[in-house]
């Protein structure tokens, strides 16, 4: 087990000056769309790239802006950067995220916008078998060879991925394959609130942040919460990794992405690799609040695991 540190130097830290507009790729998704609300709540000017009209028309009702923009389509992005000067980049897991990466940080590039903040993952690998980690890594080394400045957020395991598991939950049983390995598991909502700290101040230019939850668990301590928080057993169950896959197929997953989950969780969960066992204060230290803890998740999330 790695010891709690955070990748964060010491830095002046400035309001960046209201005007400009901030474009938010994938803003339709759970942390796109924390992130859209919380810039708007708090004033800053934001734009919400779309790719369906119904979905600009809904942002437009609750008076954001929103415009059309395609990771797909490289034309459609820099139209969407027309008076934008910061852009954060969202990308998709799928076959193709790497190369709507590319096409994000190139279009920024063309557009002149002057800061990027990608949203990577804290396992990112260019050599990794994970697809969504190893098409991150490929992004953030585009966007460090761009004029203008960036910063890479690093995010954990997303706390709201345990829905995934809510059948067996409501059986009493939390399936996994990753053995005694530990996780620091992040709310997207604290990944949106780091998000909008680093868009809308100075100081964070050429920075990778790995963002995580304030505790190390293992999936029985996960198991454990869920016990304590729903009031119904919960054991946690290691499956190897064969059958665990078969397990997320017989869930409905395809194989590209059951593939890539077990690989997650026996390569950098079990084993801890590519910074799997690791813990920062990271969010508590650029938003002043504490990450919100996997129990606190549960508490408020408790109907989605409902019998």
């Amino acid at each position: 087990m790695r010891n709690s540190y955070l990748f964060l130097k010491e830095s002046r830290i400035m309001s960046h000056p209201v005007g400009q507009k901030i474009l938010v790729t994938g803003s339709t998704g759970d942390i796109g769309r924390r992130l859209v609300a919380q810039l708007s709540r708090d004033g800053h000017p934001v734009v919400a790239m779309c790719r369906k009209p119904e979905q600009i028309a809904d942002f437009e009702q609750h008076g954001i802006e929103a415009v059309f923009g395609d990771l797909e389509k490289p034309a459609s992005i820099a139209k969407a950067l027309q008076a934008c000067d910061r852009m954060f980049l969202l990308t998709v897991a799928g076959r193709a995220q790497q190369e709507h990466g590319r096409h994000g940080v190139e279009a920024a590039q063309a557009a002149g916008i002057r800061h990027v903040v990608h949203l990577s993952t804290g396992d990112a690998n260019p050599n990794s078998p994970i697809p969504w980690a190893n098409a991150p890594a490929h992004t953030d080394a585009v966007l460090k060879q761009r004029s203008g400045s960036w910063t890479i957020l690093r995010p954990s395991a997303f706390m709201q991925n345990l829905v995934q598991s809510a059948v067996p939950i409501k059986k009493g049983v939390f399936p996994q394959t990753a053995g005694r390995g530990v996780l620091a598991w992040i709310d997207t909502e604290d990944i949106a609130r780091v998000a909008a700290t680093v868009l809308t101040n100075e100081g964070h230019e050429g920075k990778e942040y790995y963002l995580t939850g304030p505790e190390l668990l293992t999936m029985s301590d996960v198991a454990s919460h869920l016990t304590a928080v729903l009031n119904y057993p919960v054991r946690h169950l290691h499956l190897p990794g064969p059958l665990f896959f078969l397990a997320l197929r017989a869930g409905g997953l395809d194989s590209w992405t059951a593939r890539g989950l077990v690989h997650q969780f026996i390569d950098v969960v079990r084993k801890g690799h590519d910074f799997g066992d690791l813990i920062t204060d990271t969010v508590h230290v650029l938003t002043g609040t504490p990450a919100r803890s996997v129990r606190e998740y549960l508490v408020e999330n408790r109907a989605a695991f409902a019998r």
